[in-house]
């Protein structure tokens, strides 16, 4: 509906609106003059009462000097005034209508005055003539008739008024309703219409946002969206939070794409490239988020919030490098381009244009180093490359030192109310730094190669330490991706069981669903090599991964762990504590315990034995301890004494 014909429909309904209000003020006036009507019932009733009078006249002068009668001279004389004042009416005012539709009713009326007014004299003399009263009712008798049939008249003449007021006044009922009930849907349809008009208005304006804020070939955002986030990033920076990057991209070789197979080609093209985009680029990826934007031609820009190492934004700019370096297929042609990049991160108090600026200068370099590559901002690169290699080389130094030592943290069954095992975290003091965590050094660890080392330690050291515990009492260690590529695991599982005497079934390794997304076929028969060992296989974080269910059908697990941000907000999000309960009762089904990681509060305790697990796992119980700090019975565990 266009907004010239909104208008004209509203219109008519506004029109319909005064035309409804004016005729029910007609018809209210109408409704009036009918209730004006009621009061001409009342010579009806008037001239019934003038013939009572009158019969009550003569029976007073008939009864007028009767032996033992109590009729006096001034009752009759009272009578005679009442009639006198009821024939006085009847001559006057509303009664005329009556009168004018029969002429006889009339002379009826004049003869009863004639008659009074003859018999008057009479009335006077009733105390000193004793005839008068017969006299005068020889000069009233012959009335009586004929003021029966005048009375007869007026009741019949009021009962039809009645009749017709009552109809009209129902007439008007109707119609006074009907014109309500209209008005009332006239309404409800000006409200729907208004409502469309309200739609239809904030379609138009969230198109026109649309059309101000995104690139009308790709459907990404634009420049202008970029540069909003940006500045809302950089104004939420604290000094120790999570950063933000800017990345910008250049298509290599995109010039030639055009010149050779024409724009139309190049529009294409650009559409496949941003797809491609979209698919490298989640929108969020855990604790960062992406924006793509394209800036014109064959520019784009991604940003980068929540980032908390420069190594993500490097990350991603290599995977972006390796997407598009794959061919195109746009309108039967096979293309080949690539990508430069360069990267900004967010220092100090940098500025929105700032921080482009340094991205921009920092693809010119990615540029003049040959294409198809990526490169940070210098001065960030520096001071972060020197950090890293201190790291590194400190990480080196570390497991000869012998700073590394793990700590382990209690696990309970629920249902014996029992310690059941320890879960093994690596913990690193460094010896200037103090603990280093374990989210910063780990990473560096597996992009040098140092984690296949470590793991092999922790794997040791693990299963060492717990052959010393209870034989009721069980050790888990995590195993990384970077151990199952290495395809010696197998031989570290079975030479660390070996030297240390730890029987099989006491030693449980927890996996993730990222180690099942590589070589899937390859894990499969790794994992079935550790169970004839004899170990214990748990899915470590589950439900945060892509193929959970799959995975379950692929592999027995012996225990399954739920990932501890779902816990956490068990109380406040329904779906979460919805997934726990789920996850427990496939546990249940499958004859799989399942441990609910994080619990920290006892409400949180409360809750997942509720849902159903088996399992519990947190700060509540306890937090991490050296192998040395240890205690096996939870009764120990909760003894105030103990050091947490």
């Amino acid at each position: 509906m266009s907004l010239r014909t909104f208008k004209m429909v509203i219109a008519i309904v506004i029109g319909g609106f005064l035309i409804a209000g004016i005729y029910i003020s007609v018809l209210v006036v109408e409704r009036q003059g009918a209730l004006r009507q009621i009061s001409l019932y009342n010579p009806a009733w008037e001239a019934g009462q003038a013939a009572s009078e009158f019969i009550r006249l003569e029976q007073r002068l008939s009864e007028l000097g009767r032996p033992g009668s109590t009729v006096d001279r001034n009752e009759v004389e009272l009578r005679y005034d009442i009639l006198v004042g009821r024939a006085q009416i009847l001559t006057e005012g509303r009664f005329q209508g009556l009168l004018e539709r029969n002429p006889e009713h009339g002379a009826t009326l004049r003869e009863l005055q004639d008659r009074l007014a003859a018999i008057q004299p009479l009335v006077g003399e009733l105390d000193r003539n004793p005839a008068a009263a017969r006299q005068a009712l020889d000069i009233l008798r012959p009335l009586e008739g004929k003021l029966a049939q005048l009375a007869s008249a007026a009741h019949n003449h009021g009962a039809a008024l009645v009749q017709k007021d009552q109809q009209e006044l129902v007439r008007l009922h109707w119609l006074f309703s009907g014109i309500a009930v209209s008005l009332i849907l006239i309404g409800v349809v000006l409200i729907l219409l208004l409502d469309r008009h309200n739609r239809l208005l904030t379609r138009a304006h969230q198109e026109l946002h649309v059309l101000a804020h995104q690139d009308a070939l790709t459907g990404l955002p634009n420049r202008v969206v970029l540069r909003e986030r940006l500045e809302q990033g950089l104004a939420g920076l604290r000094a120790k939070g999570p950063s933000l990057a800017v990345a910008y991209l250049d298509l290599d070789h995109f010039k030639d794409v055009n010149d050779s197979f024409g724009h139309e080609t190049g529009d294409e093209l650009l559409k496949a490239v941003a797809e491609r985009l979209r698919d490298c680029i989640p929108v969020d990826e855990g604790h960062t988020k992406n924006l793509i934007s394209r800036f014109g031609g064959d520019e784009f820009a991604i940003l980068q919030t929540g980032i908390r190492r420069p190594e993500e934004s490097a990350a991603l700019a290599a995977r972006i490098v390796e997407a598009l370096r794959a061919p195109f297929s746009v309108n039967g042609q096979e293309i080949f381009i690539g990508t430069s990049i360069g990267i900004a991160l967010a220092q100090g108090g940098v500025t929105s244009s700032q921080i482009l600026k340094h991205a921009d200068m920092a693809l010119y370099h990615a540029k003049a180093d040959g294409r198809g590559t990526f490169r940070f901002f210098e001065p960030a690169m520096d001071e972060q490359l020197h950090a890293r290699r201190l790291l590194e080389a400190d990480l080196r130094k570390a497991m000869a030192n012998g700073e590394f030592e793990l700590h382990y943290q209690p696990q309970i069954n629920l249902k014996a109310n029992e310690i059941t095992g320890f879960e093994t975290l690596l913990r690193w003091h460094h010896p200037e730094r103090g603990p280093i965590p374990p989210s910063e050094f780990i990473p560096v660890a597996e992009d040098t190669g140092l984690l296949s080392t470590l793991g092999e330690w922790i794997l040791e050291q693990a299963c060492r330490e717990a052959a010393g515990w209870p034989r009721n009492i069980h050790v888990a260690v995590n195993l990384s991706p970077v151990q199952f590529r290495s395809r010696g695991l197998v031989q570290s599982v079975s030479r660390a069981l070996a030297v240390s005497g730890l029987a099989p079934e006491r030693l449980e390794l927890e996996i993730t669903e990222s180690v099942l997304l590589q070589d899937n076929e390859a894990t499969l028969s790794m994992l079935h090599q550790l169970r004839r060992l004899g170990v214990r296989i748990a899915m470590d974080d589950f439900g945060t991964g892509y193929s959970s269910l799959s995975y379950l059908r692929s592999f027995p697990f012996d225990k399954i762990k739920i990932d501890q941000s779902f816990v956490r907000e068990m109380s406040q999000r329904a779906d979460c504590a919805a997934i726990v309960q789920s996850v427990a009762s496939l546990g249940a089904n499958l004859g799989m315990p399942t441990v609910a990681e994080g619990i920290e509060t006892e409400d949180q305790l409360r809750r997942i034995e509720a849902a159903g697990c088996t399992d519990a796992q947190g700060y509540y119980f306890g937090r991490p301890r050296p192998a040395r700090d240890l205690v096996h019975t939870l009764a120990a565990l909760r003894q105030p004494t103990e050091v947490a």
